[in-house]
């Protein structure tokens, strides 16, 4: 495969050869998990993979597992071979540019900057498509189309450029779609670049198309708030998309009302070192910022650490809160986010969704089960 790719070169316009990617810390110093990230600007050239591992060797431990595109394309080759260098890694991946941030000049570790709006065309959508967790935010775009070689019929680099010869073109179609399957893209996205000529461009922005063809992927957010029957009552529930994570709320006659975090996590793997030790033996006990150690705020609700219960779930494990009878339902679903008791215990893992999430849990907790 890497021999056919490496025949690949622009897929833009033809670039200077001293252009070329350049990586920079951006983001700030806060403590959530896409406040810093890897800017990358420029064309993709021959050099870029390298360029990308030594900017990761020469840096600190810290840096973070995320990217930040905004790059006109280039090396077609090169750009795919840098998506399955972030993807062996873990990273993830965004499009934009960046900017000084006007709340935190002259800081001393680096140059503190925020998200602004930006593009990655070309074979910069391929690189892009690399990322475990991918984000088009509103007013930036992905741009895809036609491959081509910046060979010329007539051998002049300012000639326009040809088509590749038909045959190479259908396997390099097939490595392209087999590329984008294995990074979870549908292959509408390569019929788009096919039906867009060399120099034309098919965008792709933050809405529908992105989000249907997983060009958009986003792992860890949570669903709105659904309700399904459980026996003669009602289940309230939102999931992680990973299925990772799930919250349901839920009441029975007997017993009152009752909110679950489940976590996909074997009970056989349970070891001291496991999410499951950490959340029991250190964060449950610990409590929360505004109830204080040993207890939570569980939908407006007070519960004290020692009345959660702790089960074994199929593929994982719940983590049972009681809210009794007659429970307030307000404020945000998350568990040890805003309300966490020091950053040892701090997670991002339960943020939570609050869509639908008062109308749901309500509707719930007024149908028990028997």
């Amino acid at each position: 495969m890497r021999l056919v790719l490496a025949t690949l070169v622009a897929c833009v316009l033809p670039l200077k050869a001293t252009a070329t990617m350049e990586f920079v810390l951006g983001g700030t110093d806060h403590r959530t998990s896409d406040a810093t990230w890897i800017q990358a600007d420029g064309p993709i050239t021959e050099s870029t993979v390298e360029d990308f591992l030594t900017f990761l060797d020469e840096g600190p431990d810290w840096l973070p597992r995320r990217i930040r595109f905004n790059s006109p394309g280039g090396s077609l080759a090169e750009g795919i071979q840098l998506g399955e260098e972030l993807r062996r890694r873990g990273f993830a991946t965004e499009v934009g540019s960046h900017e000084p941030h006007p709340d935190w000049p002259d800081m001393p570790y680096w140059e503190f900057t925020r998200r602004t709006p930006g593009e990655c065309a070309s074979a910069c959508a391929y690189a892009f498509m690399g990322g475990i967790e991918r984000r088009i935010e509103q007013d930036s775009f992905v741009g895809v189309h036609q491959f081509y070689s910046v060979s010329t019929e007539s051998g002049n680099q300012n000639d326009a450029p040809v088509l590749v010869q038909q045959g190479v073109e259908q396997e390099i179609v097939s490595l392209l779609l087999d590329y984008m399957l294995r990074m979870g893209v549908d292959g509408r996205v390569l019929v788009a670049a096919g039906l867009s000529g060399p120099d034309e461009m098919h965008w792709i922005g933050w809405g529908e198309e992105a989000q249907e063809t997983g060009l958009s992927h986003a792992p860890n957010e949570w669903a709105t708030w659904e309700v399904t029957l459980l026996g003669d009552g009602v289940l309230a529930q939102s999931a992680r998309a990973d299925g990772l994570y799930r919250m349901q709320a839920f009441c029975t006659q007997s017993a009152g009302a009752f909110f679950e975090l489940f976590i996909a996590e074997p009970p056989a793997e349970a070891q001291n070192a496991s999410y499951r030790n950490w959340l029991v033996d250190q964060c449950l006990p610990a409590g929360s910022y505004s109830q204080g150690q040993g207890a939570h705020s569980i939908l407006g609700n007070r519960v004290g650490a020692s009345r959660v219960q702790v089960l074994d779930r199929p593929g994982g494990f719940g983590v049972v809160f009681p809210l009794g009878r007659n429970p307030v339902v307000e404020g945000s679903p998350s568990f040890l986010y805003e309300d966490a008791p020091f950053m040892a215990c701090y997670s991002e893992e339960f943020i939570g969704n609050e869509a639908s999430m008062q109308a749901a849990v309500q509707m719930a907790f007024r149908n028990c089960v028997d």
